[in-house]
């Protein structure tokens, strides 16, 4: 059974997890939070949530598994953005030639917005990232006030 964890023993071992295969186009900081989905202490995916600003934070997601990808899981996400931060916007950047991330992106509601050029370094070779932005009132299922 796949368990969502949040608790402060998690932070660093989900933290790593990320920082490993998100390619962070920025330096990677202790500053963030995160939500973890575990099964027998097996991290199957962490989302980490970083450079917040009072209006729009950043969202890195590494997914191990696709059985994590349910509209509730990812709405765990969202909602700690939109509703708990009271988020406006959420940035996402992905490497631009992965198409999986890409539909996933899509799907729960994030604009193309542009690429970054050789802004992502995997293995020692720069990529061009794809720039994703969502704001609040976009999110597809938001539920009450759509500021």
């Amino acid at each position: 059974m796949i368990e969502v964890v949040t608790d402060e023993k998690w932070k660093k071992p989900i933290g790593d997890y990320v920082k490993a295969k998100a390619h962070f186009a920025t330096n990677y900081s202790e500053e963030f939070s995160f939500i973890g989905f575990v099964e027998d202490n097996n991290i199957l995916a962490g989302v980490l949530f970083t450079d917040y600003d009072g209006y729009n934070i950043w969202i890195h997601l590494v997914i191990e598994h696709p059985r994590v990808i349910t509209k509730n899981r990812i709405g765990l996400a969202m909602d700690y953005c939109f509703k708990q931060l009271n988020c406006g916007r959420i940035t996402a950047m992905c490497r631009n030639d992965y198409e999986r991330n890409e539909r996933l992106l899509k799907a729960v509601g994030f604009i193309k917005e542009g690429i970054v050029r050789k802004s992502m370094k995997i293995n020692n070779i720069y990529y061009d990232g794809a720039l994703y932005g969502m704001l609040k009132n976009e999110y597809k299922w938001m539920k009450g006030d759509k500021k």
